[in-house]
């Protein structure tokens, strides 16, 4: 399961001071009553509460007050595919995902992010990351990509395989 963390800051005579945390899983839509049942703070609030909650955070990153983190466990390994062997089927799919960089990732400055939404993987007009080389879909920064692509294992994901894996390329996926 992967968390991501948001750290609000509130800026007091010229310096910034952590707030709170806020945790979202990224794996599917979030229902925050269900992500949030053992809060007594969050259970309390009234639902109208809660959505100016939701409003106010997503008012902070606009505005460049906040940011998104992805938080990536420890020990996974990356995933074991055979991606140019599927790129000329699947056009780099994953390449159109949007994920928040870890904290390392955005600071080591390698892989872009979207200035208007820090620190999410940064995307061209097309949709496409930006260090996609679009006529071999070959990756710039294959070597130091971020570890959600890494471990990015596209064989069970329907938006890149609406009607599964093709037969042809079933020895990509090892796995």
């Amino acid at each position: 399961m992967v968390f991501f963390w948001l750290l609000i800051f509130a800026k007091i005579r010229g310096n910034f001071f952590p707030l709170f945390i806020f945790t979202a899983m990224s794996e599917r839509e979030i229902n925050w009553d269900e992500e949030f049942a053992d809060d007594p703070e969050y259970q309390a609030m009234t639902p109208e509460q809660r959505d100016k909650l939701l409003a106010f955070m997503e008012r902070m990153l606009d505005k460049g007050l906040a940011a998104i983190y992805g938080d990536e466990e420890e020990g996974i390994p990356d995933a074991n595919v055979n991606c140019s062997q599927c790129l000329s089927s699947c056009k780099a799919k994953c390449c159109t995902l949007i994920f928040a960089l870890t904290k390392q990732e955005a600071e080591k400055g390698i892989a872009e992010y979207n200035q208007q939404r820090p620190y999410f993987i940064a995307r061209d007009k097309d949709g496409y990351c930006p260090h996609l080389d679009r006529k071999t879909f070959s990756c710039a920064i294959w070597y130091d990509r971020p570890l959600r692509c890494r471990r990015y294992d596209c064989c069970t994901d329907e938006n890149v395989w609406p009607d599964g894996i093709p037969d042809e390329l079933k020895s990509a996926f090892p796995g």
